[in-house]
């Protein structure tokens, strides 16, 4: 008698097993909506980094969402997104993936595997894209529609301290590739994507956080000027103006507060000037002589990390990360800053993608 109860308490939990897994997946349809993705890199080696999606619409905020979706976590640390040609690519730093879904309703589609530490995607067409990566010493190569690593630039060697040059943000102009080196470094790399090489370095100071590009084709970077105890050392953190033309720093604004808590940099809807984070956050003209006195938005206590512009609205969209432990929170300012809306995310909030 004991063979057959056996069987049946293993059929019995098993199709218990089921039905949970069944109940765990709630499907998710964003046909239409107008709305922020919010990535949360969650708690290191916690395996709790999440999506969020604000409807700016409803201003409903969905949490755990490629969970309800899929019935399973996103990964460990989940660093930024891309939304492109109905895909979504969410890159997960320390679980080494970059995951694709489908981008109306989040359905896990494939992953792009075998990396070391990824940081950013950026597409150069539908058969050709670079991954940064924090420890690889390089950018990854991959064809998005296979999933597969095609190639390897590489950027630094075994021989350098602190893996140096690890790779961060990603920006094309013209016909080069430029990366920020920020863990431990002082570089923005210059890149022949097609002869897949480095050709050139600017040095713009420590640890160089976030770059992006302005509508003249300038490149900007923030550096968070490193630490108290850092063994690369600890300035004050910088605003740097490039020119790629020349590949050489044009303009330099440095901070007072050696101990700023500096954050990501973006542009405004028109182009004409950039936000970025430091303790407050600041909005400049990006033919501006001089750093702002008085803030845009002020740190009310809050833990700047993330900050976007929509371009439809002008809205300013910022990101609020606490204490990093716990939940986070998403707020909403009109374009003269004045609060809209706040919700609360996942855990550490560090990217925010319009959708």
């Amino acid at each position: 008698m004991r063979a057959p109860f056996f069987l049946l308490v293993v059929v019995v939990l098993s199709l218990t097993s089921c039905m949970d897994e069944e109940r765990l997946i709630t499907p998710v349809d964003l046909y239409a909506q107008r709305g922020v993705f919010v990535v949360n890199e969650g708690n290191y080696q916690y395996g709790n980094a999440s999506l969020s999606f604000y409807n700016s619409d409803t201003r409903e905020v969905t949490n755990n969402i490629f969970l309800r979706a899929n019935g399973i976590p996103l990964g460990d640390v989940a660093q930024s997104m891309v939304i492109r040609q109905g895909k979504i690519y969410v890159v997960i730093n320390n679980s080494g993936v970059v995951r694709v879904l489908n981008s109306t309703t989040l359905a896990l589609e494939k992953s792009i595997e075998g990396l070391t530490s990824p940081r950013h995607i950026l597409f150069e067409n539908d058969e050709r894209a670079y991954i940064s990566d924090l420890y690889a010493r390089g950018i990854h190569i991959v064809n998005p529609s296979t999933g597969k690593k095609t190639g390897f630039i590489q950027a630094g060697t075994k021989s350098m301290p602190f893996h140096q040059h690890p790779t961060e943000n990603l920006v094309r102009i013209g016909d080069r590739l430029y990366t920020n080196c920020w863990s431990y470094d002082r570089k923005v790399l210059v890149i022949d994507p097609l002869a897949e090489k480095v050709v050139d370095s600017i040095e713009v100071g420590l640890q160089p956080l976030w770059m992006i590009a302005d509508r003249e084709g300038k490149l900007w970077t923030i550096t968070d000027g490193g630490f108290v105890g850092n063994p690369a050392g600890n300035e004050k953190p910088k605003l740097v103006r490039i020119n790629p033309a020349s590949n050489s720093i044009e303009k330099e604004f440095v901070f007072d507060d050696i101990n700023a808590q500096v954050g990501h940099i973006t542009l405004s809807a028109t182009g004409d000037s950039i936000f970025f984070i430091s303790n407050n956050i600041y909005k400049m003209s990006v033919d501006a002589t001089s750093l702002p006195t008085e803030p845009f938005i002020p740190k009310k206590r809050r833990t700047y990390r993330a900050i976007a512009v929509d371009p439809r609205t002008y809205e300013v969209y910022v990101t609020d990360a606490t204490d990093f432990i716990n939940s986070g929170y998403l707020f909403r300012f009109t374009p003269n800053g004045d609060v809209v809306d706040s919700v609360k995310v996942g855990v550490t909030p560090t990217g925010i993608s319009f959708f």
